[in-house]
């Protein structure tokens, strides 16, 4: 391999401007992956992508058909102001989430949200019109994501839980830190009652120092009475990793084994590598990517997984959203006894069995369904790559398939609502601050 290697050309931003800039990826010597544009006002910025080029271009081209989205909004602005979403947009939402709520009962430090105090929650009326974004976008068999701030804030969550299932949606899930859930017995049954179907919760770590750095003060013993109170319910919960390099990047294994351990109850661990808001100062930034999560889970592994175990899910860009379905089985080679399902069909097969209308993170569980093979205590492992100023390839940008919805009717690429330019400024002001800035200005 030269100096620089070229393996393709795509669109980046300017972390100054957020001017969508030509790009070029190349590989260095060492197979690291680099994405470099230069902003005519600001100079040239050059990015870490991915820590290992084979890799990156093998994910590449293992890319799904695309569905496009309906009901999209015209192209009236350059890539990512316009979103709505907009006609350029390649693929539908299949994950689609609702800001309940910007009040939160922790200030974490790693925040993509950054959640206030004292805002206002949005009404049921406009949490209706949200939902009404995501049935007409997709129908009301996809995946809804209460979210926000921290829902459980709300007095009246159980109340929009049983709005949304009453409007028709089989599947809506928390995002929640799991104070509430953990400290008031006979909460979560209520939810449930109302119709809930999964808990979001995130899950940094095992050990206090992880969440002293993710959340400002050890709450890992909060964390497990949220387990053991979504055991009790008998629903399932998927622990979401925020991780951040040097912080709980070595505890990649322990969560695999700890999810395992506890697969009657967990239904999947997503890792998420923590992405960057805020004022930096950088002409070559290195942040962390999926790819330096999914070689880190391997190795930590104990031989359980290689990377090549770990697939594109088809639902986004196959470098935004990989994963795998670990199934328990009485003849697994290796100790947990687990194997990768990726290990028991070849990836034609996957390819045929895939189904554009699977929720996000479901591709294996369906197709394993299909073959009749029981999956009611497996795994899902789901590697989530966000994407900030600095990393932000507007390619796959467009193929986003995450959204967040607002009471206008818009559906927001996830990274564009929560990008902001090296200053902390957002593009996209959260539903509460355009509210408010309606009502000011009539």
């Amino acid at each position: 391999m030269s100096s620089r290697d070229h393996l393709h050309t795509t669109g980046a931003l300017c972390p100054d401007c957020l001017k969508e800039l030509p790009a070029e990826v190349y590989a260095d010597a060492e197979g690291i992956v680099w994405m470099e544009r230069t902003c005519p006002d600001h100079g040239m910025v050059t990015t870490r992508m991915w820590p290992d080029a084979d890799h990156y271009q093998w994910l590449r081209s293992e890319a799904f058909p695309k569905t496009r989205p309906e009901n999209t909004i015209p192209a009236d602005a350059p890539c990512p102001f316009g979103c709505g979403t907009c006609a350029r947009h390649a693929r539908r939402g299949t994950l689609l989430e609702i800001e309940v709520t910007r009040n939160c009962n922790l200030h974490c430090p790693v925040c993509f949200a950054s959640a206030e105090n004292g805002e206002d929650d949005p009404t049921m009326d406009e949490i209706a019109a949200m939902y009404q974004v995501i049935a007409d976008a997709v129908g009301t068999d996809g995946a809804v994501q209460l979210t926000g701030g921290e829902p459980t804030c709300r007095k009246d969550l159980k109340d929009i839980i049983y709005l949304g299932r009453s409007m028709g949606f089989w599947g809506i899930e928390v995002n929640t830190n799991g104070l509430v859930i953990a400290n008031n017995p006979g909460y979560l049954e209520d939810l449930v009652g109302a119709g809930l179907t999964g808990v979001y919760l995130s899950f940094d770590g095992l050990t206090p120092e992880a969440y002293e750095a993710t959340c400002g003060r050890d709450i890992l013993d909060v964390k497990m009475r949220a387990i053991e109170r979504c055991r009790e319910c008998g629903i399932q919960v998927v622990l979401s990793v925020a991780v951040v390099a040097g912080v709980n990047d070595d505890q990649l294994g322990n969560l695999l084994r700890f999810a395992l351990e506890n697969s009657d109850v967990v239904a999947g661990l997503a890792l998420q590598p923590a992405f960057t808001s805020g004022r930096f100062d950088a002409h070559r930034v290195i942040p962390m990517s999926s790819g330096d999560v999914i070689f880190g889970l391997c190795e930590q592994s104990e031989g359980l997984l290689d990377v090549r175990d770990i697939w594109p899910l088809g639902c986004s860009h196959p470098l935004c959203d990989t994963g795998v379905f670990l199934l328990k089985s009485d003849d697994a080679p290796h100790a947990s006894g687990f194997v990768p399902a990726t290990k028991l069909m070849t990836m034609e097969e996957y390819a045929e069995g895939y189904s554009p209308d699977s929720p996000q993170g479901s591709v294996f569980l369906d197709i394993l369904y299909k073959k009749g093979i029981p999956v009611s205590d497996g795994l899902s492992v789901i590697v989530m790559n966000y994407m900030d100023a600095y990393s932000m390839d507007t390619e796959r940008l467009r193929d986003c398939s995450m959204m967040v919805c607002v009471p206008d009717g818009r559906a927001i690429p996830f990274c564009s609502y929560h990008l902001t330019d090296s200053a902390g400024a957002r593009i996209y002001a959260p539903w509460c601050k355009e509210r408010k800035e309606r009502t000011c200005h009539g």
